[in-house]
């Protein structure tokens, strides 16, 4: 496991915690995208030095950076509403 120092180190663990079932590494950028944003949500619920709106950039070695526009971030934001919702279907499911 990962260790983790700093300022940002309980947000880090945050974050890893969060994500260390979804096999991130193995997953392309678009996925990768939604699910930082996930986490910057579920910081900034539980966080009070983390608070949006969120900024995002992608980095690629093809493309470079990106810093996602307003638009892109909502696109984003959807995908990640979807996420919690399949989650939630899942749950209800799995518990009927």
């Amino acid at each position: 496991e990962p260790r983790m120092i700093g300022s940002g180190a309980a947000m880090a663990q945050q974050a890893h915690a969060l994500l260390s079932h979804f096999r991130m590494p193995e997953r392309d950028i678009e996925y990768g995208m939604v699910a930082a944003l996930r986490v910057l949500d579920a910081l900034d619920a539980s966080s009070p030095s983390i608070g949006g709106p969120m900024d995002l950039c992608r980095i690629t070695p093809e493309d470079g950076a990106h810093h996602l526009s307003p638009e892109e971030v909502d696109a984003v934001r959807e995908d990640v509403r979807r996420w919690v919702g399949l989650e939630h279907r899942a749950l209800d499911e799995l518990f009927e």
